[in-house]
């Protein structure tokens, strides 16, 4: 598996020099999180670029299709290392995050049917809608503005 990184003195050349229309380069990424809400469930995740060929007006290479899409940026997008095949042990953007059902308090685990009460669920359900209801009732008793 050979490497390109922006930490080695001619490795942007050299990335040059071996690339060809339809060669795929592959970078690590990780992605970047807003607070709790993940986009995606993997630490690291690779994605693909294939290069669609030469720019037509400054020579360098293009990749999908995008004259925008550079050599270095390529090397901006990921942590400034570029491979030429799948790095392994890492997954792609688009694969399936880890399985958690034998996790939690009612873990079902693979294969295996869900023995739990769905009700209990539906009652919980019904007593947090009721409780709300009754704090909204109190704020406006209470001459509390609503938050929006």
């Amino acid at each position: 598996m050979k490497s390109w990184t922006t930490r080695r003195r001619g490795d942007e050349k050299d990335l040059n020099r071996w690339l060809r229309k339809g060669k795929t380069v592959y970078i690590v990424r990780t992605p970047e999180y807003a607070g709790r809400s993940a986009l995606w469930s993997h630490a690291r995740y690779w994605v693909a670029h294939t290069c669609t060929g030469q720019h037509p007006l400054l020579g360098g290479w293009i990749f999908d299709k995008s004259p925008t899409t550079t050599v270095s940026d390529l090397f901006a997008l990921g942590d400034g290392t570029i491979h030429d095949s799948v790095p392994r042990g890492i997954p792609h953007v688009s694969d399936p995050g880890p399985d958690c059902r034998d996790e939690g308090l009612y873990g079902i685990g693979r294969g295996q049917e869900f023995k739990g009460n769905i009700h209990d669920g539906i009652e919980e359900m019904e007593r947090l809608g009721a409780e709300a209801k009754d704090r909204a009732k109190e704020d406006k008793k209470a001459g509390r503005r609503s938050w929006w």
